[in-house]
């Protein structure tokens, strides 16, 4: 305190006698005074300034200030009057500081409540977007400047909580940007309603990305001299309020990323001053075709249309007219019908189309006109249901960067002149239809920065090294940074280390089943650390790749469908350090345990080692990877009880541990959470040793699977980080593959364990269950009628079981069971009729004596007499043979002899008979089955 006293006097010093000095002059000036420089310089006090490489908005910041800026604070010190300091304005005439402009600053620190920032009762502009002020909160101290404040502007800065009730008292703004600082920053409804109708003079106001979540009135109170107006992924609902299209000085609206419905009235057509109009994902919004046609005609200024989402449902014309004002058009998603127009690429001041999404689109590529000098830089016709080749004249868009015409049923070669587009940076045609090898022209375009080929037909050699001029080599395009040449029937040898030390920038390689096989030397070469994407499924490789361990920041690596032998190496766990989301080994010939190095993989979602030879324990490790979703460690020999530590993942969806030597009972005991497995929606024990009792209090706990969803929506798939999870599972009694796993099947298999007990009542709250088997166990009691509860069911299989009584009636009410096996059991009286169970043959209830009617040859009332009649060729595993009859005979003939005296003299040849008809039809059966 002692130290600003001093300084105060001293300032208090120099202020006198710069304005002595001030007085005598010409041309006289007020400095700044003393108590507003106090107040700045308290303000820096709590800040600092940032290193350029850890400037987080720094490439925003060069692309408008230039590579020239720097920390803006550098000069502010006592030496300088404080109007002379960087940032800083003054009132020429009083000294005030009215403004101050800190934007791009490099600033880091946090503004307090009481931040004497709010001591300088004059200003009027305050910027500070682009710092870092994580944490920070608008304090109610804003309402201070209120008498003259005009220009507010803390974007992209960090703030949170919520902004005070005072922001819409400074009725003397004029411009007002809250935007990008995260969903963190919130709005309370009724201050951003009081917002709109106090700030009568308002011409600005950006407030995307703030936390408003209201619903909209269906009339806004809203300046009418707004020229602008974001309120973008605000978490906005209900009706779009239709005055908004009244406002005669709109010139930029944008309300994408809501969840707004209603038409959109005519006047938007009208609005004179329009130039931007952004309504991007509101699914729920109309717009009438003649509405649209007005608007792309009419609108005289209008530069730029965003309405991805928006239900148009306008058919295309063979030729489209738009204003010469438009230079972006963005209409995927929109429901647009019929053929794209002739002269679609051959719009004269077009720059930007993105029409993808709209995938009842006809007919072939439309041309381009040799003629005509077309600015368009952007190009989206992705899942357009497009066909035929693409045409020669493509290559004439000669200023093309950017194309996306994947997800179509586009066919032939790849024309060569589309590799000659100078400029070209951004390539994507996967899941399309193209055959050959690729144009010789590719490997010279320099400008290329992305390219992705996926799931096509395209062959042909392609080698990494450059060993002469017309092999097909990618080594010259060093600007390179994404690969994606998966699925197709591609040759070469590509060696790794070879390849990464001659693409530098290299950070995503694709070429899972691709046909290339890769090899590596494992010596020690440049490897990009921004590496983030490593897939090389199915590319022959036999051992590990060294280089992934200087992969640092690796997200997603999936070496599955390969050779790689040996062990897992040790420094596995340092892979990605805390940012990998995906490892996938599955399918190798990988030995010894799994190391117990996952600690630091706090962002894990996916973790597939099925099909290997993995020995050993489940890596009690993975307890801290808290993001798991998929556990897949199937199909190998691991040996141990039951990892109910898993249990305590709260996102873990899908656990596979099938076909290994996990052994003991099942119980809840180590896991430290009340209710685990809360998310699980496919488990698969199957094939283990696992004992006792089926796990009653899991299935207690499965609540992903007990509530059925049905969407309408597009459907979801389980994913992680974005890339959909494939599984095998025996559904419906064979083992089957899913490409992609919808989120709502949902899967139990317990199957070919050692469990006993009876089938507990609550497995039928599991009502979403598609899947559920049980068989192969030593299960008794008799099926719960509580099962005929799972009303999604598809898939039963109880067999081979030791279960008794009726079949449930309730079972016939499954109108989704297709598959249904209880053949092997001791059930007992009718096979229930009727609806599914009509569809049901032999294969279902055979192997059940006592069980009688239709589909079963056995008729309800006779005598038990066709024993295990229902099932052929399992006399081997029932362990009733031939070989044992004939073995019978010798020392069975006396007791026959008196058995048959027996029977005769007690009057009961009846059985005598049925056990005859019993030998004679298993007689039968295997002479046919030698035919």
């Amino acid at each position: 305190m002692n130290n600003w006293v001093l300084l105060f006097f001293f300032l208090s010093l120099f202020f006198i006698s710069s304005t002595s000095f001030s007085s005598s002059s010409v041309n006289p000036t007020h400095k700044c005074s003393v108590q507003q420089t106090l107040a700045l310089l308290q303000f820096k006090q709590n800040l600092s300034s940032i290193n350029n490489t850890l400037f987080e908005y720094d490439s925003t910041c060069k692309n408008w200030l230039g590579s020239g800026y720097n920390p803006i604070m550098v000069n502010w010190n006592t030496s300088i009057d404080c109007c002379d300091w960087n940032g800083v304005t003054c009132d020429d005439s009083t000294g005030d500081v009215i403004g101050l402009d800190l934007s791009c600053g490099m600033v880091k620190g946090t503004i307090h409540p009481n931040s004497t920032l709010f001591h300088l009762p004059r200003l009027q502009r305050l910027n500070l977007a682009f710092n870092n002020f994580t944490h920070s909160q608008l304090p109610p101290a804003i309402g201070r400047l209120s008498n003259g404040l005009m220009h507010l502007n803390i974007s992209s800065c960090g703030f949170t909580g919520q902004v005070p009730t005072y922001i819409s008292h400074l009725h003397k703004l004029v411009s007002l940007d809250l935007s990008w600082n995260g969903n963190d920053l919130k709005l309370e409804p009724h201050v951003f309603i009081n917002l709109l109708q106090n700030l009568n003079v308002m011409k600005e106001l950006s407030l995307t990305d703030v936390n408003i979540s209201a619903v909209l009135p269906s009339n806004l109170s809203i300046s009418p001299a707004l020229k602008l107006l974001n309120l973008g992924s605000t978490g906005l609902q209900g009706n779009l309020p239709h005055n908004i299209f009244n406002l005669q000085s709109l010139e930029k609206l944008d309300l994408s990323d809501n969840s707004l419905t209603g038409h959109i009235p005519s006047e938007v057509s009208l609005l004179p001053n329009l130039v931007s109009l952004d309504l991007y994902g509101n699914n729920g919004i109309d717009l009438e075709p003649h509405i649209f046609n007005s608007l792309l005609i009419n609108s005289t200024f209008l530069r730029d249309l965003q309405l991805f989402g928006v239900n148009i449902g306008f058919v295309l014309p063979t030729y489209l007219n738009i204003s010469s004002s438009l230079r972006s058009l963005y209409l995927s998603n929109t429901s647009l019908q019929g053929k794209l127009p002739d002269n679609i690429l051959n719009l004269k001041y077009l720059e930007l189309l993105e029409l993808s999404g709209n995938n009842i689109f006809s007919g072939p590529f439309p041309k381009v006109n040799t003629s005509t000098n077309i600015p368009l830089w952007r190009l989206g016709l992705s899942g357009c249901g497009l066909n035929g080749s693409l045409p020669k004249s493509f290559g004439n868009l000669r200023y093309l960067e950017i194309v996306d015409l994947s997800d179509n049923k586009l066919s032939g070669t790849l024309p060569s002149s589309l590799f000659t587009i100078p400029s070209l940076i951004f390539i994507v045609l996967d899941n399309n239809m193209f055959q050959g090898n690729m144009p010789l022209e590719l490997f010279s375009l320099q400008s290329l920065k992305y390219l992705s080929l996926a799931n096509n037909q395209l062959t042909g050699e392609i080698d990494v090294l450059d060993n002469g001029p017309d092999l097909q080599t990618f080594q010259r395009l060093t600007n390179l940074f994404y690969i994606d040449l998966s699925y197709n029937n591609f040759r070469g040898d590509w060696e790794l280390d070879a390849l990464l030390s001659s693409l530098t920038n290299l950070q995503v390689l694709t070429l899972s089943h691709s046909g290339i096989s890769v090899t590596t030397s494992n010596a020690n070469h440049h490897v990009n650390p921004n590496f983030w994407t490593l897939s090389l499924a199915s590319c022959n490789l036999k051992v590990f790749p060294v280089s992934i361990r200087a992969m640092t920041y690796l997200i997603y690596l999936n070496l599955s469908y390969n050779d790689i032998q040996g062990h897992i190496p040790d420094w596995i766990g340092e892979i990605g350090k805390i940012q990998l989301s995906v490892l996938d080994l599955s399918n190798n010939s990988i030995t010894g345990t799994i190391p117990n190095v996952y600690e630091d993989w706090s962002e894990l979602e996916g973790f597939v080692l099925n099909g290997n030879q993995l020995q050993g324990k489940v890596p009690t490790s993975l307890y801290k990877c808290q993001k798991l979703k998929i556990i897949d460690l199937g199909n190998n020999q691991l040996s141990d009880t039951f990892p109910g530590w898993l249990g305590d993942l709260p996102k873990l969806k899908v656990l596979i541990l099938r076909s290994n030597n996990f052994h003991g009972g099942i119980n809840v005991t180590s896991s430290k959470l009340k209710f685990p497995f809360p998310s699980l929606q496919v488990i698969d024990l199957s094939h283990n040793g696992f004992v006792g009792q089926l796990p009653t209090k899991y299935f207690q706990n499965f609540n992903a699977m007990k509530n059925v969803v049905k969407k309408n929506t597009k459907p979801e798939y389980v994913s992680t980080n974005s890339i959909y999870y494939s599984i095998i599972v025996t559904v419906k009694g064979v083992d089957q593959y899913f490409p992609q796993l919808s989120v709502q099947y949902t899967i139990v298999d317990l199957s070919g364990n050692k469990f006993e007990g009876e089938i507990p009542n609550i497995t039928g709250n599991l009502k979403s269950l598609i899947v559920l088997n049980l068989s192969h166990n030593s299960l008794t009691g008799q099926i719960p009628h509580s099962l005929g509860n799972i009303s999604e069911i598809e898939s039963l299989d109880l067999s081979w079981n030791q279960l008794t009584g009726e079949i449930p009636q309730s079972l016939v009410d499954l109108t989704f069971l297709e598959f249904l096996n209880l053949s092997r059991n001791h059930l007992v009286g009718h096979v229930p009729q009727g609806k599914q169970f009509d569809t049901f043959d032999n294969y279902s209830f055979g192997g059940n004596p006592k069980l009688c009617g239709p589909p079963l040859t056995k008729k309800c009332g006779e005598h038990p007499h066709e024993l295990q009649l229902e099932g052929d060729g399992d006399e081997e595993e029932s362990g009733f043979t031939w070989k044992v009859v004939v073995m019978g005979y010798g020392c069975g003939t006396l007791l026959g002899m008196v058995l048959g005296y027996i029977m005769l003299s007690t009057g009961r040849p009846k059985w005598f008979n049925a056990i005859a008809d019993v030998a004679n039809h298993m007689i039968l059966n295997r002479q046919n089955k030698r035919r």
